[in-house]
């Protein structure tokens, strides 16, 4: 029989996004099912995973731990993405200012 097991995630330290993101990445080893849950006022990301393959319990418990470390991972990536939309945005708009492929007077150029 192939292992199993539910973790949890605080929605409110983590994002759906950030959690599916994470599963993702692992995805060779396990299936995921990603449930939002509430409970006594609190909210939660429920993920239950199925190894696809056999693995002793300590295999199971290290997937689990790798899971952790990429849900925080993705979080991290996601708040300086959005920390640092604005400059990289600065940035692009610069780069393709001076492609020609917009008129300064902001009409396409002639052709």
């Amino acid at each position: 029989m192939k292992a199993s097991r539910v973790i949890e995630f605080d929605a409110s330290v983590y994002s759906l996004l950030a959690i599916q993101k994470a599963c993702h990445r692992f995805t060779n080893e396990a299936s995921f099912e990603i449930r939002p849950v509430v409970r006594e006022g609190a909210s939660f990301v429920q993920v239950s995973l199925s190894l696809l393959a056999e693995r002793d319990e300590g295999g199971l418990t290290l997937l689990v731990q790798q899971l952790n470390n990429e849900v925080l991972d993705q979080q991290l990536r996601e708040q300086v993405r959005e920390q640092t939309a604005s400059v990289r945005n600065l940035i692009l708009a610069y780069a393709f200012s001076r492609t020609g492929l917009i008129a300064p007077d902001g009409a396409p150029p002639a052709a």
